[in-house]
């Protein structure tokens, strides 16, 4: 009896879960599609995550830059002289002394077919003729090889352009390094820092001078290692590390107060984000780069840089660093709106400091407007950099 009830309900409740599907599903489609149109709504109208530090390379130049680059958000910048550093007080920024590049009594060596392409890219067998035709073609070499200026490079043979980095591994008890950060941090009375760059290998893998090689040579001995890719990447990076956590540590014991900000450059291609075994107190690795990079890969670095910024010292901070240049020629002109993506992936995925170069792009027109967007005072009514900073 009782399962001959229970049979006779099973269609009535099939009827009337008919009839509440067909009623009750639309209605709730329309409320989460209201729902949906009004969160959007919504984030339209909540102003954008910004940076609360962005460190340029940018100069300034006189009091209308100074004022520009404050209206942008700019906090910490390069200064050198006394009325460059009076300007970045009266505008608020974090002034230092200037850069300091590595030091060696000569320039590194690379592989014969790396000195090739180096002569090739920088135009050395164009001695004498008029510059602009130089320069002119110097750019088209340097497209047709598909040169990235010391960043990850994209064809089989890079090196960095026309700067040959020294030898910091042949100088001995850094007598030359240590020199030259004494010089350069005397130059302002009153900075708060200095700035670390270029400290590096110029084809991106190592230097194989015979003072190099000799120490490699050694490593591998004293350590009972065989001579393979993967020991030579960890020598040329440990080497790299080291010269620079000691240059950190001189400025530190000769100005204790002092904040000393790295760019990671060029890039070092066995481990392009190693910057995380630095010591310095900020140090910017690049998440973008001057050509075209890929959300993905944006967000997967400055992951990184973020998130094992602690990994090897307490206390260090780790900074996306974005490439700009504004400048025609074989080095990629970037324009506002894909500045705005690359800054927007960086926020979405936690950085909240910024490292820009070439800094002085930072104040062009077009460009100002999204910096003062994500990092400075804003846009006003007619849609410029607001004044009110």
């Amino acid at each position: 009896m009782m399962f001959r009830w229970t049979l006779a309900l099973i269609p009535m409740f099939a009827n009337e879960r008919n009839r509440m599907t067909k009623h009750f599903i639309p209605h709730l489609l329309v409320v989460l599609l209201a729902g949906a149109t009004a969160h959007a709504q919504m984030s339209a109208s909540e102003p954008p995550k910004r940076f609360n530090r962005v460190f340029s390379w940018g100069r300034l130049t006189d009091e209308d830059t100074a004022r520009r680059f404050s209206r942008i958000g700019v906090t910490d910048i390069q200064v050198a002289n006394n009325e460059q550093l009076a300007l970045a007080r009266k505008y608020g920024m974090i002034p230092y002394c200037g850069t300091f590049t590595p030091r060696g009594p000569h320039g590194q060596a690379m592989s014969s077919e790396e000195e090739k392409h180096f002569a090739y890219i920088n135009g050395l067998d164009l001695k004498g003729r008029p510059s602009s035709e130089k320069n002119a073609e110097i750019d088209k070499r340097r497209l047709e090889r598909k040169h990235r200026y010391g960043g990850e490079p994209v064809a089989s043979l890079d090196t960095i352009n026309s700067v040959r980095i020294p030898c910091f591994g042949s100088d001995v008890d850094y007598t030359l390094s240590r020199k030259s950060i004494d010089a350069i941090c005397s130059r302002v009375d009153g900075v708060q820092g200095i700035f670390f760059d270029y400290i590096g290998y110029s084809n991106f893998k190592g230097c194989y001078c015979e003072q190099c090689l000799a120490a490699y040579k050694a490593y591998l001995t004293e350590k009972g290692l065989e001579d393979t890719a993967k020991h030579k990447n960890e020598f040329y990076r440990d080497r790299l590390v080291t010269y620079c956590n000691d240059m950190i540590g001189y400025v530190k014991s000769q100005h204790p107060d002092f904040k000393v900000v790295i760019h990671v450059y060029p890039t070092f291609l066995p481990e392009p984000l190693y910057g995380n075994r630095l010591k310095a107190d900020f140090c910017g690795q690049t998440v973008a780069w001057y050509f075209p990079w890929d959300a993905v890969k944006i967000r997967q670095y400055t992951r990184v840089t973020v998130m094992e910024q602690d990994k090897y010292f307490t206390g260090a901070r780790g900074v996306p660093f974005v490439g700009l240049n504004r400048r025609p020629g074989s080095l990629w002109v970037k324009d506002a709106a894909t500045l705005d993506s690359e800054l927007r992936t960086i926020l979405a995925s936690g950085g909240d400091t910024l490292m820009v170069c070439n800094g002085n792009d930072m104040i062009e027109p077009g460009i100002d407007k999204v910096f003062a967007t994500y990092c400075g005072v804003g846009i006003d009514s007619q849609g410029q950099p607001s004044d009110n900073k």
